[in-house]
């Protein structure tokens, strides 16, 4: 065989393999371990999506595909009409058709939800994840309150399990001057004079522009400043079947997430409900929405950089180079096992931190809250810093042929991980939040006496951390303590996985030769952890 022949012959034997399913061991096995009975079906949908998704995702990503804005119709009345390609209509199809918002919805029914979330996210944001996760967001805080009119019929349109005929939530927060900074929100709700609430001015990124329900913040007393004057308000796209009163300026050139349509929107006295209490609306936005934004956020990314690495070790075992499958070499099988056991943890950490959210939303208690709250940050901050670096190195892999679109879908992974890493609170906005909490409740200590680790190294680990947590007023020593808090925390929940799994096993010691003591044997364990 001629070698342009074997080279293709290699390429197309590849193509074959990561085809094959979305649903791999590593992750079987921890379902095995919390949601056993859902097996079958998150097997099925793995194989949807690396067979059906992904190709749908890679041609509505193309240029000429991306969503555009309409401003007028054809005989120039005013529209602001997102128009998607017909692909994106087929993925959310395929993404709601796994009815993970109709799981979420049930009590104790988020782990269930966010692990069809991880296989969706196999095919990147995918135009439609970001709005699963402002959806979702919207039905919690709808299921807490009792003032909202309709609240029957937008859940039960939200749930809907397909995308042609169900509603899409979006939050829209962002203000030009208030990022992060939500104290400094201008945009002002008012009543009118028949006592409807009505929303006046800007907001500046604003994702899943064409949803049906947004949710956003607006200031109810001009007196009061700070997040104290916030209120949370849904507005719907359409009352009584006319547009609602708000106009989208532009739609935003993203560098990764191009699927979905963000926006600047204008809101010009626009008809909104108040949700919960108006002084509660800063809070009921981040215990409810932003909260569960996080969790959404770290499996989205951690779904990406286990396709990435599929994608990367199958070509490692298919490329040929100097006589050899690449995956031979000792540095690539350290570029992949590093990859591999560090998203073994964070998955690991992320599936017990949800089991546990289940466990409060069954059963309420306050010191559970704020170890839930520390610990979304902790996994939102880590899962995002290192994914990025993953894919990354995972791109690394294909070497040139890594950086064409078309080859492979790493490159679009890895631009939709850039956005999602700062979605949702950047790493310092993230750092401060925990610094903020640490002072404020002391989850510090609520975290060590959650923790209990059993492995020698992990001891070790926890004792350095208590000695780093004295030096807390120190602004700069904040990054040594997230970043121990969360390693500590993946280490953890990954040890007790690898009781029962030998590759995890491997990886776990692995990445305590990552992050606490070095291994004697290494060359043993990254060539276990990347040809198996």
């Amino acid at each position: 065989m001629e070698g342009n022949d074997r080279g293709r012959q290699a390429l197309e034997e590849w193509q074959k393999a990561i085809k094959a399913s979305g649903y791999d061991a590593d992750f079987a096995h921890s379902v095995s371990l919390y949601r056993p009975h859902l097996s079958k079906e998150l097997k099925a949908f793995g194989d949807k999506v690396v067979q059906e998704l992904e190709p749908l995702v890679q041609e509505n990503n193309l240029a000429g595909n991306l969503p555009r804005l309409e401003k007028y119709d054809g005989i120039g009345e005013p529209v602001d009409e997102v128009v998607h390609h017909p692909s994106y209509e087929q993925a959310g199809n395929i993404i709601y058709g796994s009815k993970l918002l109709e799981r979420l919805s049930k009590t104790g029914g988020l782990l269930d939800a966010l692990s069809f979330m991880y296989l969706s996210s196999q095919a990147g944001e995918a135009g439609h994840n970001c709005p699963l996760a402002c959806s979702a967001g919207i039905i919690r805080v709808l299921q807490k309150v009792k003032n909202v009119p309709n609240t029957e019929l937008f859940i039960k349109k939200l749930i809907d399990s397909s995308y042609t005929t169900n509603f899409t939530g979006a939050q829209f927060i962002t203000e030009v001057q208030g990022g992060s900074d939500v104290g400094l929100n201008a945009t002002q709700a008012h009543q009118d004079e028949k006592g409807n609430w009505r929303i006046k001015g800007e907001k500046w990124f604003c994702s899943n522009a064409d949803a049906e329900l947004i949710l956003l913040t607006a200031r109810f007393d001009p007196k009061l400043e700070g997040t104290k004057g916030l209120g949370l308000f849904l507005v719907p796209k359409t009352v009584e079947g006319k547009p609602n009163s708000y106009r989208l300026r532009r739609l935003k050139d993203k560098i990764g997430t191009r699927s979905m349509a963000s926006s600047e929107i204008d809101f010009n006295d626009a008809i909104a409900y108040p949700v919960g209490e108006l002084k509660d609306g800063f809070k009921l936005m981040m215990e409810n929405v932003l909260h569960i934004s996080r969790l959404f956020n770290t499996f989205c990314v951690l779904g990406m950089v286990k396709r990435a690495y599929v994608v990367a070790s199958e070509y490692a075992k298919h490329r040929v180079a100097f006589g050899h499958p690449i995956v031979e070499y000792p540095l690539v099988q350290e570029n992949l096992s590093e990859i591999r056991s560090e998203n073994s943890a964070l998955l690991a950490s992320i599936f017990s931190v949800a089991d546990l959210q289940d466990q409060l939303d069954k059963d309420p208690k306050e010191e559970q809250k704020l170890l839930l709250r520390l610990l979304a940050n902790l996994n939102k901050y880590i899962s995002a810093l290192w994914s990025v670096n993953h894919l990354h190195h995972a791109l690394d892999v294909l070497a040139g042929n890594g950086a064409i679109e078309s080859f492979s879908p790493i490159p679009r992974l890895l631009r939709d991980a850039i956005v999602c890493e700062n979605w949702e609170g950047t790493h310092n906005t993230l750092r401060m939040q925990i610094l903020k909490d640490i002072s404020k409740y002391k989850v510090d200590q609520i975290f060590i006496n959650h923790l209990n680790p059993t492995h020698p190294a992990l001891k070790k680990g926890l004792e350095k951390l208590k000695e780093t947590l004295k030096d807390i007023e120190n602004p700069l020593a904040i990054k040594s303590i997230v970043d121990q808090m969360a390693i500590l925390y993946a280490a953890t929940q990954l040890e007790k996985e690898a009781k029962t799994s030998t590759s995890k096993q491997n990886q776990f010691e692995y990445f305590l030769h990552l992050h606490f003591e070095k291994q004697p044997d290494v060359l043993t364990l990254i060539k276990s952890i990347s040809s198996n």
